[in-house]
């Protein structure tokens, strides 16, 4: 498989080296997933909501909570999503 390009904040990077994210309405980072698996691609946000909310039920709920489905590159994972993965954000004190 050809070694797919995505810009972010425009700047072209190989989504292989980049992460989904998935963020509650407060942007806490709840879920990642790799966007590469094999074959497997995983290249539009709404291919990533379906990987963490399968049904269609899951992900109109997903809707009404205001769920995002970001693509981060690795520094912005390390930035963004890792603190909230550790309990170390500030997200948690905006959520109640």
């Amino acid at each position: 498989m050809a070694d797919l390009m995505v810009q972010i904040d425009g700047e072209t990077y190989p989504l292989a080296d980049c992460f989904w994210v998935r963020a509650n309405s407060a942007g806490c980072a709840v879920g990642s997933v790799h966007p590469v698996f094999g074959d497997d691609v995983i290249a539009t946000p709404q291919q990533a909501q379906r990987e963490f909310s399968p049904t269609k039920r899951q992900r109109a709920s997903d809707d009404k909570h205001g769920m995002q489905h970001l693509l981060l590159t690795r520094q912005q994972w390390d930035e963004q999503a890792k603190p909230c993965f550790l309990g170390r954000c500030n997200h948690r004190l905006t959520v109640g």
